[in-house]
């Protein structure tokens, strides 16, 4: 298992092969934050893409500018499909808000509870 932090999100490369990122509480995701984001999954996943199980649990706000890079081709290119996890009402609010205006390049879908997100990411499309 491979870890990396920054101040604000746990990064864990699963033997399963799945990138689990889980955000600090009271996160406030900007552009900066999110790009920094990307740059840290590339690096541990050796620049190949890999399922994402993302926790926005305690994530409080995410910018717009901050929704529009993980819906771009930039971060696309370092997971093959994402599982977002939304177990507070404000989670709830920005992932649902991300799937409606911003239309991530990947499947991505919302999951309240994680072990459901790990089951999806690992089923063959």
């Amino acid at each position: 298992m491979t870890k990396r932090e920054t101040d604000f999100i746990d990064f864990t490369l699963r033997p399963d092969g799945i990138m689990h990122i889980e955000c600090k509480p009271n996160t406030v995701m900007t552009l900066e934050e999110g790009k920094l984001s990307t740059r840290v999954m590339s690096e541990i996943n050796h620049h190949q893409p890999k399922p994402l199980l993302c926790d926005l649990t305690n994530v409080i706000k995410m910018t717009r500018e901050c929704r529009h890079h993980f819906a771009g081709p930039e971060h696309a290119a370092v997971f093959t499909k994402c599982a977002l996890v939304i177990a507070s009402p404000i989670s709830r609010i920005i992932g649902n808000f991300f799937l409606g205006a911003n239309k991530p390049l990947r499947p991505t879908r919302l999951f309240n509870d994680v072990e459901k997100g790990i089951q999806w990411l690992k089923e063959k499309d």
